[in-house]
């Protein structure tokens, strides 16, 4: 089976960004660690993260909200859940494939790639 097409973020999503805030949000390592989390999973609690990368929830609510700022992620309600807790995600608009299929995350001027 061929490789699937690069996707590219959409260009007006993009222009909403401000790059210094991009690089502010992602300078920190926690938080690239949270992008990186989350670039492969759909939403996830603040819990669930603290626990995958063994930080207490309290930091992560905190790092979770400069990325909001920066309008990297957003909070979201799954509809399978009570809507009491909140959820994070990285907007579909920022999220694409490249030619190897592997997530990358494109906010215009910075493009994050994971290995």
């Amino acid at each position: 089976m061929a490789d699937p097409a690069p996707l590219p973020a959409a260009p007006d999503a993009v222009a909403l960004l401000e790059a210094e805030a991009v690089l502010f949000a992602i300078s920190d390592p926690a938080r690239y660690s949270l992008l990186r989390a989350l670039a492969d999973t759909g939403p996830q609690s603040v819990n669930t993260l603290a626990a995958k990368l063994a930080r207490p929830a309290d930091g992560i609510s905190k790092h979770l909200r400069v990325l909001r700022d920066a309008r990297l992620v957003r909070a979201v309600t799954p509809p399978d859940t009570d809507g009491r807790k909140q959820y994070h995600e990285i907007p579909a608009l920022f999220r694409a494939r490249d030619a190897a299929g592997k997530v990358l995350l494109d906010f215009g001027s910075i493009v994050l790639r994971f290995d």
